[in-house]
């Protein structure tokens, strides 16, 4: 079952790949309108919570809002990016400005290889409660797929919004 749930991931992160084709680097962090996340923010969230939840020691009762425990280092993979309310109110990072249209989505695939590849490691019972999830990996894995899809649409959004012409998707 875990098979088939990794594979409907790399369907979601194959799109999400596409939402970032011919993004204007000019574009990656700027916000499309008041109160809109900019692309990287987006992005940010999608890598952000992939991390914490599957490479991250949440059994330790640590709160996922600050990363305790998450075994993967990335600019993407900032406490800011967990909520919108934590975000909105924040401006990213130099570094995190620094990066490209092309990092960003290069480090959004880095940190979703590696997750996975600690949850595969981990070889979790799907029915078993998974850590700081209010249900089983079956039903966070699910609800993974939507999150990513859900915010690839944001990211298509703020880029028409942008005035970008995006790939027909």
């Amino acid at each position: 079952m875990l098979e088939s749930y990794l594979k409907q991931l790399d369907l979601c992160y194959f799109e999400l790949s596409e939402a970032f084709k011919g993004l204007s680097d000019d574009h990656v962090w700027v916000r499309p309108g008041t109160g809109l996340l900019s692309v990287g923010e987006i992005a940010g969230h999608i890598a952000y919570w992939e991390a914490v939840r599957f490479a991250g020691s949440l059994e330790d009762g640590s709160s996922p809002r600050d990363l305790l425990g998450c075994k993967i280092i990335s600019p993407l993979l900032d406490p800011r990016f967990g909520y919108y309310t934590s975000t909105i109110d924040l401006t990213p990072s130099d570094d995190q400005l620094k990066l490209t249209a092309e990092q960003v989505s290069a480090e959004l695939q880095r940190v979703h290889s590696e997750a996975m590849a600690f949850l595969k490691a981990r070889n979790p019972d799907m029915q078993s409660k998974a850590p700081q999830w209010h249900s089983t990996y079956d039903e966070l894995l699910r609800y993974v797929a939507f999150h990513i899809a859900y915010h690839t649409g944001q990211i298509y959004s703020a880029r028409h919004f942008l005035g970008e012409q995006t790939p027909d998707n």
